[in-house]
């Protein structure tokens, strides 16, 4: 399917992208310096259907979020959990190597 003569230019393309943005950005950052912030106290809080609500009944419960994935899970977890630190770098690093290990995966299933 064609739809007529056409040009593509991918430096064209990008210079028009990054053109629009800085306009963009530069439309931003003026209507913040015209318009300054006044927050309200009535506009910092949380609507819901007329209700006010405080911030432990709009915070959402992990627990129940989370719950079906360990029920699912629960096995693994059972060997994985004694070697739990809490510290991110370790977590990150389990992240990535899963990762790495399920791009090898697919990549030998794929030939």
């Amino acid at each position: 399917m064609e739809f007529g003569p056409g040009f593509w230019g991918p430096i064209i393309a990008t210079a028009a992208l990054l053109l629009i943005t800085a306009v963009a950005w530069l439309i931003l950052i003026g209507g913040r310096k015209i318009t300054k912030a006044k927050p309200s106290a009535q506009k910092l809080q949380t609507y819901a259907c007329g209700e006010t609500l405080g911030a432990e009944e709009i915070h959402p419960d992990s627990e129940q979020f989370y719950s079906p994935i360990r029920r699912v899970f629960r096995p693994f977890y059972r060997y994985i959990r004694p070697a739990h630190t809490g510290i991110l770098n370790t977590y990150l690093f389990w992240v990535i190597a899963g990762l790495i290990i399920i791009m090898i995966s697919i990549a030998l299933a794929l030939g």
